[in-house]
């Protein structure tokens, strides 16, 4: 049995008079350069380790014997240790594949898998897979058809004089007894002839140039792509491939043939002829899509490390979606993109995401390695080195503050503490959950209004490929710190719904909580406190006429009380105003009407009432001296679009932030404060 990150010594003794030059060939230096031959002992050895590549392997063995060419291969399948290999990798592959077809395909791995063709559309990357495991077959058929090429009797006709024709019949004999004494007349003549230029050969040119063009085209891509990573026995095999099929492509033969132009009916020439049939076989391969884990033919994809990520990601979101009870997102920004047509990889950052719409406005965006740089975006950033979480989720909630952002961290991790230490339970690796902790550590948002940044990740978690019973979970340290710090770890594996319950409680908890439930578990500095995340509310009257107008049409507002103050404010001697409440916003009740909007509140004094306006602004009162608490108001928040809501209110009543953007049945709630 052969499994993942494990080092295997591999040793080969030749017998001396048998073998010379031999090797490991290998398309990848990473495997080639790990073997040497010692001439002396006649013996070739060297340590392979597959990594996290799963699948079938081919260690191809070449020597020569009597100088002749000579290959062993040694076939053997890479097994995971964390996964169940028939039902979970599968999954994964099969999971990723149904959402973004060929996402999972890769180049130059260890391991291979099999395929059969499909439905999908076909690329370069797939056309090269393919192309390597069928191209002798497709040169020699092609070689084949050259020597031996189909041909068919066709009837043709001319107009010739009477000594060029070949085969008489009564019809021209007795043309030529009328016009016998006309020496430069033409008789219309037919006559049987063989020909190449059959529809057939007519698809053979066809699928041999464009074969011929594709295959230029992925060889220099390659050579210019990976041309560290390759062997020189691989380029020299892809130069031997492209002289082979050029010298097809150049062959005479083809100038008699034409253009293809397709194939009315079927051809039982291309469906069962020697030669022909491959070529048509191959064709057919080569321009059609891929259905994984089945068949014989031999691709090689992700390795699991890179499928588990991309499948995490796929599984979150999947997650939301049904507790979302949604079909599909509302908005989707994540087509994989392809590195000249070749390789497929999903878009990262701001651009790679998936939306959900809340019907309460709240907003779900899940991103993929969205990345956190120097520079802000949206108002967030990194202060030393960029971070890139594989996976963040944003709650933009509406209940508190306008689109206040709640941010997650997830990073998918394919490795279990029992990697490094045998027998440790199924545990993700500290460095894994030290990650979390220096995410929430370089991740700040900068706030304007603030001289210090602040932090802006809620919680970070790893997702790992654990197994375990749910209640010996729940005991583990990893999984009880996100209670008390939100940070911590969630086992997720394919098959495995009982563990998939733990992250969809905390999916389902998160997107529910309301941000002041969210904000309180957050844990201080010590000896600090953060400030509250529900405020108080004062509500003050604002009378019809000109005080509504007031409001209405002015800039910079203000809103004094009458000779009668409210009881939280107290006035010291000093004149400064003393709150014995956390009061942070204004709400003008507009008299008959409601409560439509609310301010931020900038500032408190008290003035005389002759001292609050201008003696030429039209609420000025020159001859009133009394004093007055003025507050100075900031900026304005809508509740509503415009609606007006009720509330119980004599002169003065309070209410919370949260109360006064959830208005219930038409009403704001109010409460009581004691003086």
């Amino acid at each position: 049995m052969i499994f993942e990150n494990k080092d295997y010594f591999v040793g080969i003794t030749f017998k001396e008079e048998l073998s010379i030059e031999p090797h490991i060939y290998s398309k990848t230096k990473d495997i080639a350069e790990k073997f040497y031959y010692r001439e002396k002992i006649n013996f070739l050895a060297g340590t392979i380790n597959f990594g996290n590549d799963l699948g079938k392997s081919d260690l191809i063995l070449r020597y020569k014997k009597n100088d002749v060419d000579c290959e062993i291969i040694f076939q053997f399948e890479v097994f995971p240790t964390k996964l169940n290999y028939k039902s979970d990798y599968e999954k994964i592959v099969s999971d990723i594949e149904k959402d973004y077809p060929y996402l999972v395909l890769d180049f130059l791995k260890k391991t291979y898998t099999s395929f059969k063709t499909g439905d999908h559309a076909n690329t370069d990357l797939i056309w090269w897979q393919v192309f390597g495991g069928l191209y002798n077959n497709f040169i020699q058929s092609a070689k084949f058809i050259l020597n031996k090429p189909h041909s068919r009797i066709i009837r043709e006709t001319k107009f010739v004089k009477a000594d060029k024709i070949n085969k008489w019949t009564n019809f021209l004999e007795e043309e030529y007894s009328k016009y016998k004494d006309y020496p430069h007349k033409n008789y219309r003549s037919e006559y049987k002839t063989l020909t190449n230029n059959t529809s057939e050969n007519r698809f053979f040119k066809h699928a041999v140039f464009q074969t011929f063009k594709r295959y230029k085209k992925v060889k220099t891509f390659i050579e210019s792509k990976f041309n560290d990573k390759i062997t020189e026995n691989f380029k020299k095999e892809l130069s031997s491939i492209e002289k082979q099929l050029k010298t097809i492509a150049v062959n005479p033969f083809f100038r008699t043939i034409g253009n293809f132009k397709g194939i009315k009916q079927e051809s039982l020439v291309l469906q069962k002829a020697t030669g022909y049939s491959t070529i048509y076989k191959s064709w057919i391969m080569l321009n059609s899509g891929l259905r994984f884990l089945e068949g014989i033919q031999k691709i090689e994809l992700k390795n699991i490390a890179e499928l588990y990520q991309i499948w995490c990601f796929l599984e979150l979101k999947n997650i939301l979606q049904q507790l979302l009870g949604k079909n599909n997102p509302d908005e989707v920004d994540l087509a994989e993109i392809q590195v000249n047509d070749f390789v497929f990889k999903i878009k990262k950052g701001a651009k790679s995401k998936v939306v959900f719409n809340k019907p309460n406005g709240e907003v779900i965006e899940l991103y993929h390695e969205y990345s956190y740089g120097k520079s802000e975006s949206q108002g967030v950033k990194s202060f030393t080195v960029n971070q890139r979480p594989d996976i963040v989720l944003k709650i933009t909630k509406n209940d508190l503050k306008e689109n206040y952002v709640l941010t997650y961290l997830y990073d998918a991790k394919y490795r279990l503490a029992s990697d490094e230490k045998e027998g440790s339970p199924d545990l993700p690796t500290e460095d894994s959950i030290n990650q979390m902790h220096r995410y929430r550590d370089a991740i700040y948002y900068v706030n304007k209004n603030e001289i210090k940044p602040e932090k802006e990740i809620v919680g970070a978690y790893v997702l790992f490929p654990g197994s375990g019973e749910i209640e010996s979970i729940k005991k583990q340290d990893y999984y009880q710190a996100i209670e008390f710090v939100n940070i911590g770890a969630f086992p997720l594996k394919p098959n495995d719904s009982l563990n998939r319950s733990l992250l969809e409680e905390h999916l389902k908890t998160i997107i529910e909580l309301d941000t002041e439930s969210v904000l309180i578990n957050i844990s201080p500095h010590k000896l600090t406190k953060y400030e509250k995340h529900n405020p108080e509310v004062l509500i003050g009257i604002v009378n019809k006429g000109s005080q509504t107008q007031y409001f209405e049409t002015e800039q910079n507002l203000i809103y004094h009380t009458g000779k009668i103050q409210p009881s939280i404010f107290k006035t010291e001697d000093s004149g400064y105003v003393k709150v014995k409440s956390d009061i942070k916003f204004f709400a003008p009740y507009f008299s008959g009407k409601g409560i439509k909007e609310y301010y931020e509140i900038v500032d408190f004094q008290i003035l005389p009432r002759n001292e609050i306006f201008a003696d030429t602004h039209f609420l000025a009162k020159r001859n009133d001296t009394s004093q007055r608490l003025v507050i100075s108001l900031g900026k304005k928040y809508v509740i509503d679009k415009n609606k007006y809501f009720k509330c119980k209110i004599t002169v003065y009543r309070y209410t919370t932030l949260k109360n006064i953007r959830s208005p219930k049945d038409g009403e704001i709630e109010v409460l009581k404060i004691n003086s």
